[in-house]
């Protein structure tokens, strides 16, 4: 039996943001937390790098003081603070707290104005201003002032995308971009009283809200408790959500006629040139050929070229010349076909820590050459390319000459070939065991492009000798598959 009204958990920040997101959610989140499972590592490395953003932004604030007591014990950080307002020396104070009307609510920063006067001060380790963080300032905003703080000004914290590191100190001026929502958030006070009421009274009811998967699972988050929701539920072999780039109006038109699969999906109803050619393959079960795959599948030039990149991206530069999140190639991958069935596979790992971008241009240019097709699936590695010609000046002729010889297999997929169980995705991990039977991502130790970033990261950061030859070990092989596959999944249209 659930709480009654009078002791209902008390929100706070990210529950009030989980509850605009689903009421399902916030009940699991304030009742049955353990249904999410323990926090994955790329998701811990979020936070990681919240943290670390957080307290180098407190830095801006020289003499300001932190609020020791942790979320465990509130009431305690909530007499600091009183303490710390007392003390009008103090020119900043961090993790402020405060309770008002059910919510809890830990500021990043407190600026000290005139008078009793505050600045309010929410950090993101984002370079962007996102409409969640809009709420959740205008959250905080609410709290505070219902607590009986004068707040003068309010503004979120992002990183500075502009700022170029000197590879000495952090410049914490220029690294950090203030933007001011002062005119914004105190216009949503009635809307945040009346969320934070719906959210009370929902979390005071003797069991949860009855609400059914749907597009909020994923939105702004993907749910922890998708797959508790989800136990049981069959879904349909082919949703119509499998039609690629199918817009909102469209989706919910669909829904509106009772649509749920993709075979449903009538005649009539308009849709684009690949939209109905997946509808169409689903509904006979065979796969499409186009009339020109084989003229297209001729078009490269020998020596082929099967290109990949890895790259990874920092919230706080590690390397001089570079910026918050800047992206920065440390691994490539080339299988060359000199002949038909004639392979010689190339690779490269920078496994020191320092800016890899000089020395993987000049090991890439010299295992390209001048001559052949550069195979590439989708324009990833020409929008890379692009920018290492801009960083580095004296390769960009050479880098530039690099476009025009490459050629996209995932267009010529998109455009000419099509199979049911691709489910409306060209990806090259749903293309391939579907072409190449056997050969899937599933055995390998990093399984996709984001995975291999905060591995490399870790790498980086690791002082085990043992678990950085592990990560390095597992980037070659899953960097290697990826230009192989392009190999097999070109001899396997060209049998179609």
């Amino acid at each position: 039996m659930k709480t009654s009204k009078h002791d209902a958990p008390k929100l706070s920040k990210s529950r009030y943001i989980s509850g605009l997101q689903c009421h399902l959610r916030l009940w699991h989140e304030c009742y049955n937390r353990e249904l999410a499972g323990s926090v994955d590592a790329a998701t811990q490395a979020i936070f990681d790098t919240g943290h670390e953003v957080g307290v180098l932004a407190t830095k801006l604030h020289p003499g300001g003081l932190l609020i020791e007591a942790d979320h465990f014990h509130h009431e305690d950080a909530v007499k600091q603070t009183l303490v710390a307002f007392a003390d009008h020396k103090l020119p900043a104070i961090f993790e402020a707290a405060f309770l008002h009307a059910g919510v809890r609510n830990r500021a990043d920063i407190l600026v000290r104005g005139r008078g009793e006067q505050w600045d309010l001060v929410e950090v993101k380790s984002a370079l962007d201003v996102s409409d969640t963080n809009v709420d959740d300032l205008a959250l905080q905003h609410w709290v505070l002032t219902g607590a009986g703080i004068d707040i003068r000004r309010a503004g979120v914290l992002t990183l500075n995308r502009d700022y170029v590191y000197d590879g000495r100190e952090y410049d914490v001026d220029e690294l950090f971009l203030l933007h001011d929502l002062t005119d914004t958030v105190p216009g949503m006070a009635k809307d945040v009283a009346k969320n934070v009421k719906a959210m009370h009274e929902m979390l005071a009811q003797r069991g949860p809200p009855k609400i059914e998967p749907g597009n909020q699972c994923f939105d702004p988050y993907d749910c922890p408790f998708y797959e508790h929701c989800t136990k049981g539920m069959t879904f349909p072999e082919h949703p119509f959500g499998e039609l690629p780039k199918l817009h909102p109006t469209k989706r919910a038109a669909l829904k509106a006629l009772g649509v749920e699969t993709v075979e449903d999906v009538p005649k009539t109803f308009a849709l684009t040139a690949l939209q109905k050619r997946v509808r169409d393959c689903v509904r006979t079960g065979k796969e499409y050929v186009g009339n020109a795959l084989a003229a297209v599948l001729d078009e490269p030039e020998y020596p082929i070229h099967h290109l990949d990149f890895e790259t990874f991206m920092l919230a706080l530069p590690r390397y001089k010349g570079t910026r918050p999140y800047q992206t920065l190639p440390f691994q490539w991958s080339n299988h060359i076909e000199s002949a038909p069935g004639r392979l010689k596979h190339d690779e490269y790992l920078c496994r020191e820590d320092k800016d890899p971008r000089p020395e993987f241009v000049e090991t890439m240019l010299a295992s390209l050459g001048t001559k052949g097709t550069i195979c590439i699936y989708t324009p990833y590695e020409i929008r890379v390319i692009r920018e290492l010609a801009k960083a580095l000046p004296k390769y960009a002729r050479r880098l530039q000459a690099l476009e025009d010889r490459c050629w996209d297999l995932c267009n010529v997929i998109r455009d000419h070939y099509y199979h049911p169980d691709f489910h409306g995705s060209f990806s090259i991990k749903q293309v391939l065991p579907v072409l190449v039977p056997g050969m899937s991502y599933e055995r390998l130790a990093v399984k996709d492009g984001m995975e291999a970033s905060r591995v490399y990261v870790e790498a980086l950061q690791t002082d085990d000798a043992r678990r950085r030859q592990e990560i390095h070990d597992g980037l070659i092989e899953y960097c290697g598959q990826d230009t192989l596959a392009m190999v097999r999944l070109r001899e396997a249209l060209a049998k179609r």
